[in-house]
């Protein structure tokens, strides 16, 4: 777009997007490590009472942790689409928020299955207070879920969305406001298509293990580039297969010498 003298329009970055973008991320990180850490930090009592132990906790205080999962880890692998959202409509801050928010929205709708399949998990003595699978049988079924889940096509059709934002905002653009937060749910759905499996993932190494989670989060990022995409994915399918095998083995073996 140019000017009536015919230069070029210069539009501003949407600074305030970015804050919240990021502060949105950083924030849910920082209090997700602090409920992972309560017992180190025995001041913070009214955090406590918040984060009480997963045994205890109602399905809603579980269905907060697993909202905060969701932005600390979706948000970071839906970077390339505000990018070029914002590229595309000339930074304006209220499209670009509706589409997260359309985004975001489906995510939500996600939270109440993982914290009822927590819950359930907890009742039935399968994973520990950290959200870990007691169960080596558990571990591999879940590894071996998410690797064989890297080669369908499904996953593959998904994954192809996910990583070529320009090509899904070529074929499915909407106008409006409301045509912005569609986009988004749209997209969210692809998401959840795509990253269900791996978020499985979360009961092998510990929901409320920050290490773990930030490795999964790393993993779906990387996932999402373009130029990585179909590689990384079935190199990613093999390793977790790999890893289901040798899960399953043990766990059969270390059943029949016990």
């Amino acid at each position: 777009m140019t000017n009536l003298d015919g230069t070029p329009t210069i539009t501003k970055p949407s600074y305030t997007f970015w804050i919240l973008f990021y502060g949105s991320i950083c924030s849910s990180w920082l209090l997700l490590f602090v409920m992972s850490s309560t017992d180190s930090l025995p001041s913070l009592s009214f955090i406590k009472d918040f984060c009480t132990s997963a045994s205890e906790a109602s399905i809603f205080q579980l269905t907060g942790m697993w909202s905060l999962m969701i932005g600390a880890m979706m948000l970071p692998s839906f970077y390339n689409f505000v990018v070029v959202h914002q590229d595309i409509r000339r930074n304006d801050f209220k499209h670009t928020v509706l589409l997260t928010s359309g985004y975001v929205a489906i995510w939500v709708t996600v939270v109440p299955l993982a914290s009822f399949a927590q819950k359930y998990f907890l009742e039935q003595d399968l994973i520990g207070l950290d959200g870990r699978s007691h169960s080596m049988l558990l571990n591999g079924l879940l590894l071996l879920t998410a690797g064989i889940y890297q080669f369908t096509k499904i996953k593959n059709a998904c994954l192809t969305v996910c990583s070529s934002p320009m090509h899904f905002f070529l074929g499915h653009w909407k106008e409006g406001y409301t045509g912005s937060f569609l986009m988004g749910v749209q997209l969210g759905i692809i998401c959840v298509i795509c990253c269900w499996a791996l978020m499985l993932l979360a009961f092998v190494g510990g929901a409320m293990n920050m290490l773990w989670m930030a490795g999964l989060t790393s993993i779906m990022v990387i996932e999402k580039q373009g130029h990585l995409s179909e590689k990384f994915s079935g190199l990613l399918g093999m390793t977790l297969i790999g890893a289901a095998s040798i899960t399953l083995v043990l766990s059969i073996f270390l059943e029949v010498i016990i």
